[in-house]
């Protein structure tokens, strides 16, 4: 197994998968552990300053001898350069970049291969794993449509993002991720155990309810698809990719 991205939730999905008994994973991660990181990541006040991939691989190895968990301190753009996607059973992009997908959906082009792309909306009002098959292709009628799949329309400032970083941040805590983290975990174990079952492309949405919303920003409302989750702690929908 390929994954793109060892931060808040690609850390723990690897720690997972080990524990599943996953034999051989390759983590591809540039960046590195700063204190901002540690009340949501798997890795604690001891590993500030280290890369994330380096120190993720060497915790989750010296843990779970079975699973061989190998970093590559490099951006998936680099990584991608010097590697094709031959031998690779699956793919998971957990770094909610849009030029990764990118990356990513031109390789797979090359040499097919399932991908799973697994994300969180901000406060993790919602979490997303969105199977593709060998075939199939994210960019649908060329454009990138992860934000028309998430579950709410999130208002501009919602949404903080980190000086020279693409990628969003908002405030949440661990255990509010545990719910991300269980369903991406899941669906990428049964790719692998499973991967003849899964003939064409789905997404699996963990999507919180009304309650949930109100208590982190006001006015936020659940698209028309998500609505059945509005008077519930939470519910699991299913839909396909392309509609």
């Amino acid at each position: 197994m390929l994954i793109f991205g060892a931060g808040a939730l690609g850390s723990s999905i690897i720690d997972h998968l080990a524990k599943a008994g996953l034999g051989r994973i390759s983590v591809v991660d540039a960046d590195s552990i700063s204190s901002a990181n540690i009340g949501r990541h798997l890795l604690g006040a001891e590993s500030i300053g280290q890369k994330k991939a380096v120190a993720v691989a060497q915790r989750v190895n010296s843990g779970y001898p079975a699973t061989v968990v190998v970093p590559y301190n490099m951006t998936a753009d680099d990584w991608l350069k010097n590697n094709s996607l031959v031998g690779i059973d699956v793919v998971l992009d957990l770094t909610g970049e849009p030029d990764v997908r990118v990356q990513v959906e031109q390789a797979r082009q090359a040499h097919s291969c399932p991908l799973l792309v697994g994300w969180m909306e901000p406060y993790v009002a919602a979490a997303h794993a969105c199977i593709l098959p060998a075939g199939y292709l994210w960019f649908y009628k060329r454009r990138d449509i992860l934000n028309e799949l998430e579950a709410v329309d999130w208002p501009e400032e919602v949404i903080r993002r980190e000086p020279g970083c693409s990628s969003r941040f908002q405030s949440y805590t661990a255990a509010a991720a545990a719910h991300a983290v269980a369903l991406i975990a899941d669906n990428a174990l049964d790719i692998i155990d499973s991967a003849s079952e899964f003939n064409s492309p789905l997404i699996k949405s963990w999507v919180r309810g009304q309650r949930y919303l109100d208590k982190h920003w006001p006015g936020l409302k659940l698209k028309d698809w998500a609505l059945i989750a509005s008077p519930y702690d939470g519910v699991v929908l299913n839909r396909p990719f392309y509609e």
